[in-house]
């Protein structure tokens, strides 16, 4: 009696060329072949390890490894699946292959120009071997400090949650999007509207637009971020006031709102301005002396706004007489009575430190009211006021 040969054959998912596009842990494979040809099932090789056998068996089945994960950018991996007979011929061939989704992310990157919160944008994925997009999308992660993403279909509907104040111009994030398998990033910038090295020339001075918060020696400078007109949630505009300070002293500095439990209630008295050494102000500024101030107020016109009362905050703004395009705005902080330590006056008035002193225990500031902005005004060096820094 004669044995009939078996027809030698291999297939992976019932095909002899088997193409997947995106991602997939393993794919079924199965030979067939005469017992005198090939008796050990791992006679099927592959000839790459990324496309590698494995979970042979002798019954004719085998698995062929693929990529779970892929980037978008990757080229496609082929293998050829080989059964070999004893002899060491090859027996039959089939041939698998993986292309990433070639995923497009329309428009990317994404920079919100707006350094606001609540400002949105949205991205529209589709990819060009894989057609249309309806189910499957995903992004990592799905939120941050200061983005949050949804998805809806082939879009990413991208929204901020926080204003970017940080003085990071822009300040950027990426998002890991994920399609079957295949990851594209997408980077989110947001621009600062807020830039403490920005300034303003009047009279040919350099002023800074923002009022000082923590000196270097408080763990690094700090500013306000917002001009008053640009606090429209919130009508004690508390982002534009920056920090309290007493004269001639540079190490420590006191909040404008709430009550202040740490007030140094020294009276001050030296006969001295206020010390380079003592200095306050970042790297490239000073206080502005008596006749900076002097020189402000004579070569702008002035204007009140806001309510002026401890519930909205007023603020003056000083415009150049040269150019109406260039403004400042002094918030009304109100300021720190030297022995009680209380904030008096909020949103009302404020006084601003010059450099200059009068005498022992009195130095000039400029005094802002809803009446007027008196530029060397006498004030006494231990009450808490409000610091204008100007460019050296």
């Amino acid at each position: 009696m004669y044995l009939q040969a078996k027809k030698t054959s291999i297939l992976v998912e019932n095909k002899s060329n088997y193409s997947v596009i995106g991602g997939l842990a393993s794919a079924n494979g199965t030979f067939v072949a005469s017992v005198w040809d090939i008796l050990e099932s791992n006679y099927v090789t592959s000839s790459n390890t990324v496309h590698a056998v494995n979970s042979l068996s002798t019954a004719g089945t085998f698995k062929v490894a693929f990529k779970e994960t892929l980037s978008f950018n990757e080229e496609t991996s082929n293998a050829s699946i080989t059964l070999k007979g004893r002899d060491g011929v090859n027996r039959a061939t089939a041939t698998v292959s993986q292309t990433p989704v070639k995923l497009i992310a329309t428009p990317s990157p994404i920079t919100f120009n707006n350094g606001q919160s609540n400002q949105m944008e949205t991205v529209t994925i589709t990819t060009s071997n894989d057609g249309t997009i309806s189910s499957g999308l995903t992004i990592s992660p799905q939120s941050n400090d200061w983005v949050m993403s949804n998805v809806s279909g082939n879009k990413i509907i991208l929204k901020t949650t926080a204003e970017n104040d940080t003085g990071l111009n822009p300040r950027v994030t990426n998002f890991t999007i994920t399609y079957k398998g295949t990851k594209i990033i997408l980077t989110v910038n947001q621009k600062c509207d807020f830039n403490p090295s920005a300034t303003v020339n009047i009279g040919g001075i350099e002023w800074m637009k923002y009022n000082l918060g923590k000196s270097r020696s408080e763990g690094g400078w700090t500013y306000a971020t917002k001009l008053p007109s640009e606090c429209t949630d919130d009508p004690i505009k508390t982002k534009s006031h920056g920090r309290f300070y007493k004269f001639n002293i540079g190490d420590k500095s006191w909040p404008t709102t709430g009550s202040i439990t740490d007030w140094e209630s020294i009276i001050i008295e030296e006969n001295s301005d206020w010390v380079t050494t003592n200095n306050p102000c970042p790297n490239g500024y000073r206080l502005p002396t008596v006749e900076e101030f002097k020189n402000l107020v004579s070569n702008s016109t002035q204007s009140v706004e806001g309510g002026l009362s401890a519930s909205d905050y007023g603020y003056m703004v000083f415009t150049s007489k040269n150019s109406t395009n260039e403004k400042l705005e002094f918030i009304l902080t109100g300021y720190v009575n030297r022995l009680t330590g209380t904030i008096r006056n909020q949103g009302a008035f404020a006084d601003y430190w010059s450099s200059t002193q009068i005498e022992s225990s009195y130095a000039y500031t400029l005094n802002i009211s809803s009446a007027r902005a008196n530029p060397k005004y006498k004030s006494s060096k231990s009450n808490g006021y409000s610091i204008r820094c100007v460019k050296k």
